[in-house]
């Protein structure tokens, strides 16, 4: 993507980062994932917040409408549907992974947002927690420290009962399943595939996240290209 947060984050360690990193990172998803026009800013307190959010807002849609739209799927957004090729585009794109004998995992969609970047952070960097519109440069940094190229995270697509209390766990949270990050579409894939050989109906993919600098960028690979009838 061509635009980047242009608000600094301060280097020495114990500094509050300035409530613009974050404005700007919300403003941006809600851009890239709102087509075809500029999503409202919303009510705040903080005139400084609105301000850096708005500027996320135009950067994303810019984007959106350059690059093309990206789907908010764990923020509950329903899937952004551009109605011709002038405001943008959107829609699965082939995986590129390897054909699977019983399963596949052949359709990515390109999707925005914190949630799942969040679990993988957490996990490939203990200690490590995203906050503040941090999360995407964060983890982009832990998967250069480690010389990662991409990561893969199982989830189940079906979002169950909210959870009632925190459990730290911003996927749980939002009541989906997840499994263990790795590197490779093998490790991950059979995680994914026994959520959907279960008794009970469910949907359930891949997370696949390759650094993407500061933005939270993902792809939603989908058991056999299979999703929630209501998403």
């Amino acid at each position: 993507m061509t635009q980047h947060n242009p608000h600094t984050v301060p280097v020495d360690p114990g500094v509050f980062v300035p409530v613009g990193v974050r404005a700007w990172q919300d403003g941006y998803d809600e851009g890239i994932s709102s087509p075809p026009d500029v999503p409202r800013t919303p009510l705040v307190r903080d005139p400084d917040y609105a301000e850096a959010w708005a500027e996320g807002a135009l950067a994303g849609n810019a984007d959106g409408r350059a690059e093309g739209w990206r789907w908010a799927y764990f923020e509950g957004k329903v899937r952004p549907e551009p109605k011709d090729e002038a405001v943008g585009r959107y829609g699965p794109q082939d995986s590129g992974e390897p054909a699977g004998t019983t399963f596949s995992f052949a359709h990515s969609w390109p999707c925005v947002g914190e949630r799942p970047l969040l679990v993988m952070l957490t996990q490939i960097a203990p200690g490590e927690s995203g906050s503040d519109g941090l999360t995407g440069r964060l983890l982009a940094q832990a998967c250069a420290d480690k010389g990662v190229r991409q990561l893969y995270l199982p989830v189940n697509l079906s979002s169950t009962q909210l959870t009632k209390e925190p459990t730290g766990d911003a996927l749980h949270n939002a009541g989906y399943w997840h499994g263990t990050v790795s590197e490779s579409l093998e490790e991950a894939a059979p995680e994914a595939i026994a959520q959907v050989t279960v008794r009970i109906p469910s949907f359930a993919g891949l997370v696949r996240y390759a650094p993407a600098a500061a933005h939270n960028f993902f792809d939603l690979l989908p058991v056999d290209g299979l999703l929630p009838p209501e998403r």
